[in-house]
């Protein structure tokens, strides 16, 4: 009894020491950082700090994500958007302790721009398959959502675009743009408590969240965009017009941006066509149906992306003046399948963050969005 009483004063005084923070086990590498909570308006990285016996051994060592287990691949890290982050270091087989980094934005939610002049469009991203039984449930949420009473007055300024990836190489709709865009909204997807792994169907908004488009991810759609519109002013105007050429196999579009104040953007365009009919698999028809109507797909990527989907710049400077209007036109060569009745061009206006400030739309056959004003 003696025995079993002093093992458990010598714990309790342990886990007394250890919440005092004196215990010093050297055997372990120790992980700090140099700071732990930051803005990205003002702060964009943070540096990592490994130490074992008192000696520095960052370079020696791996820096992990705590959620997800995997390497950071440097002792710097570059945080995109908010959340709290969790790591922990390995050196010579052991592993540290774990430190946790929370990032907020107070910028990109204020912005420089209180009261715009422009009205605000959102771009909503979708990740689809005609190989995916469940993708046209996912569509079918976001259209009843679309209609719900928190996001239908938003309706004529929320534009779906809908990315099919050919998984099975089943989908003739599918895009070779498709994974970069995926890869890249992967990063979006929410990290706390674990990070979310996007799969097909899901969704992004803005390239700000994302999010899987089922059970798990649906309660996060209707915030994100009523969030886009409520916490992220449109602080540039987008006017978007396609006119077709004598032969009507190509067309010129051009797009104009003007900004509130002196940033970067980069502009994505994107031709989209609507009511496809094609083959889909479904709950209710596996084997896959002939006559699926497929809604807003992007059928091509007209500016250059690479893996980021940068887009590409409206003028030779990197910022744009405030007040100053910028212009550049593109050629689109038609293709045969599409019914241009159908079909529009989409222009995204991605500020210095690679988030989607503004956008607009107009149809490749003669349309003319003009900016579009409060």
């Amino acid at each position: 009894m003696r025995s079993l009483r002093a093992i458990c004063l010598y714990a309790i005084s342990l886990l007394a020491l250890a919440c005092a923070g004196n215990v010093d086990d050297s055997s372990l590498p120790i992980l700090s950082v140099d700071k732990s909570d930051i803005d990205l308006a003002d702060t964009r990285e943070v540096v990592f700090i490994v130490k074992y016996n008192g000696e520095d051994v960052t370079s020696s060592s791996e820096i992990f994500d705590a959620a997800t287990g995997q390497p950071l691949g440097s002792s710097v890290f570059a945080p995109s958007k908010e959340g709290s982050y969790s790591f922990y270091a390995s050196y010579s087989g052991k592993s540290s302790n774990t430190v946790e980094v929370n990032v907020t934005d107070s910028a990109e939610k204020t912005g420089p721009v209180v009261n715009t002049r422009f009205d605000r469009h959102v771009a909503v991203f979708e990740f689809t398959g005609a190989w995916c039984i469940n993708c046209p449930a996912g569509y079918t949420a976001m259209e009843t959502a679309f209609q719900s009473p928190s996001l239908k007055k938003y309706a004529g300024n929320i534009h779906l675009m809908a990315f099919h990836s050919n998984v099975e190489g089943t989908d003739t709709l599918a895009l070779s743009a498709t994974q970069d865009v995926f890869n890249l909204c992967k990063e979006l997807a929410p990290s706390d408590p674990v990070k979310v792994s996007l799969a097909f169907p899901s969704y992004a908004v803005d390239l700000r969240t994302a999010n899987l488009l089922t059970t798990d991810g649906l309660p996060t759609f209707s915030p994100a965009i009523r969030s886009s519109f409520e916490d992220y002013p449109a602080h540039c105007g987008v006017a978007v017009s396609s006119r077709l050429d004598e032969s009507g196999r190509n067309a010129e579009v051009t797009v104009k941006l003007t900004s509130e104040y002196d940033t970067e953007y980069r502009v994505v365009l994107l031709v989209v066509q609507d009511k496809i009919e094609g083959w889909q698999k479904t709950t209710l028809y596996p084997e896959g149906k002939s006559d699926y109507l497929h809604r807003h797909v992007v059928r091509r990527v007209v500016t250059s992306y690479r893996t980021t989907f940068t887009g590409e710049r409206m003028a030779d400077e990197a910022v744009i003046p405030a007040g100053k209007e910028c212009v550049k036109s593109w050629n689109v060569e038609l293709d045969s399948r599409w019914v241009l009745d159908n079909t529009e061009i989409y222009a995204l206006a991605l500020d210095e963050r690679g988030r989607v400030n503004n956008m607009n739309v107009c149809s490749i056959k003669g349309g003319d969005s003009g900016y579009d004003l409060l």
